[in-house]
């Protein structure tokens, strides 16, 4: 096998030219053509080369019948040929000059048969004697914006600062898709599947050296090589900020695992104590990873664990407080002065200037809830503030007010003294889906972090800050 540095895996994040082998001719909606579609989509500025047996074109572009039909060199390949004819591909690869090939195909050791695991060894050992490496088999790949390299259409063409490495191709386009609407932007995503060459340690030491990169998303089933991963983990926690999800820490998921990409399962407690050790944030959901990257991107220096919780109705602030405690947070009563000023504008009746603020009566005057707000903000007793909004049953007709809110919470958050974030309950009908995804869009575009509940909210807050402290601790000493 190449001996691992950084450079060796710049062609697949920055290929020159790519070709697709085994891309469908007759078809227009087969699987196959994702890749084509989403290269041309984010308008992938190098040579693009089709192969299929059968030939013709397909949107302009000529499919070649073999690669020997290539007249240039090429880069990278993404494959889509049937399992037995990927060893066959790696040799045609090795007279084009090809640096990586990703290997979409399933079929492969994941399906727990003899021939399965023949094939998949057939390839890395050819990777090893042609010098091709290879990510896969049965993975989707490579997703860099900054290269304009995607494997879905709908993904962002903006980069930002997150790295995500997953075994998975479907929790790679889930999480992309549970944080796009949020503002969370990636450098580089790789979905590796079974990797019978390249797999997470090779990932993970490039994203720790990659200057694009300052926070790392990882989702494992298994590892190929415990005390590698350790050191590449251990090296990449000291550099970039660090969240795991591991999955298959169940009997029940150990089996999935198996099943899905070939991986076995490691022991639960060892890796919450790995976590631990290296000041790793552990998540368990894709949820709950989606609302760390928000937080990690738009609300990491919230430097306390005070909050002012400022949210409408007497029940659910008694139930919002205990859900802030009970993470670890803290919610400090409202000074008899910081009430005082509140009341020079804000009827009793109606509402309670305590912690949380329930502002019902306010949410017809906008201009009275954000004057509160602003106060609240500078409030030295607090790290942090969260206005919730409540929108399943503001009617549709109120929105405009809704709208002022939202762009005075703008307003306030870039002058404010405390970072502000805004938790935002809707139902799920049509018509408000399609008003409210504006506000979060607004929201986003401004770097305010939107969570969906206040218990998402409490949780990654907390972890979040339990990860600073444990870094400024270990600093300290």
């Amino acid at each position: 096998m190449p001996t691992f540095n950084s450079e060796s895996l710049e062609p697949l994040f920055y290929p020159t030219s790519i070709a697709l082998a085994g891309i469908t001719v007759d078809n227009p909606q087969h699987w196959t053509r994702t890749f084509l579609d989403s290269l041309l989509e984010f308008q992938f500025e190098g040579p693009l080369y089709l192969v299929n047996p059968k030939g013709g074109e397909i949107r302009g572009i000529k499919v070649y019948r073999r690669f020997a039909d290539i007249p240039q060199d090429v880069d990278y390949v993404i494959s889509t040929v049937p399992a037995k004819a990927a060893p066959g591909l790696i040799e045609e690869c090795a007279h084009k000059g090809v640096k990586a090939v990703h290997f979409c195909t399933a079929g492969f050791s994941e399906i727990g048969e003899e021939e399965g695991a023949r094939l998949e060894a057939q390839l890395a050992d050819l990777s090893r004697r042609t010098g091709i490496r290879i990510i896969g088999p049965n993975c989707m790949g490579i997703y860099c914006p900054g290269s304009r390299m995607s494997f879905n259409t709908d993904f962002p063409k903006e980069s930002g600062p997150v790295g995500f490495i997953s075994q998975s191709g479907g929790n790679t386009g889930g999480l992309i898709r549970r944080v796009m609407s949020r503002g969370v932007r990636f450098s580089k995503v790789i979905s590796y599947g079974n990797a019978c060459d390249l797999n997470e340690s090779d990932f993970l030491e490039y994203l720790a050296s990659d200057p694009e990169t300052t926070i790392i998303g990882l989702y494992i089933e298994g590892i190929k090589d415990g005390r590698r991963f350790r050191q590449a983990l251990e090296k990449a926690a000291r550099e970039k900020v660090i969240v795991l999800l591991k999955g298959g820490i169940t009997e029940g998921g150990a089996r999935a695992a198996a099943s899905h990409t070939g991986s076995l399962a490691g022991s639960e407690r060892i890796w919450d104590s790995l976590c631990k050790h290296l000041g790793i944030i552990q998540v368990h959901s894709l949820e709950e990873f989606a609302d760390l990257l928000v937080t990690l991107r738009f609300m990491s220096d919230a430097g306390g664990r005070r909050v002012a919780l400022i949210g409408g109705g007497g029940g659910s602030s008694v139930l919002i407080a205990d859900e802030f405690e009970r993470s670890g947070l803290q919610v400090p009563p409202i000074t008899q002065e910081m009430r005082d000023r509140i009341r020079e504008f804000t009827p009793i009746a109606g509402n309670i200037l305590r912690n949380p603020i329930d502002y019902s009566q306010n949410m017809t005057e906008p201009e009275k809830l954000l004057r509160t707000i602003h106060i609240i903000s500078q409030w030295e007793g607090i790290d942090f503030l969260i206005l919730f909004l409540d929108l399943a049953w503001v009617p549709l007709s109120v929105m405009d007010l809704v709208h002022k809110i939202i762009d005075g919470m703008l307003a306030e958050s870039g002058a404010a003294l405390k970072p502000i974030a805004i938790v935002v309950l809707i139902d799920i009908s049509p018509e408000q889906v399609e008003k409210v995804y504006p506000f979060v869009q607004k929201c986003s575009s401004s770097e305010l972090p939107v969570y969906y509940s206040f218990a998402s909210a409490a949780n990654a807050i907390n972890l979040v800050l339990s990860r600073n402290e444990k870094v400024l601790g270990t600093l300290q000493t």
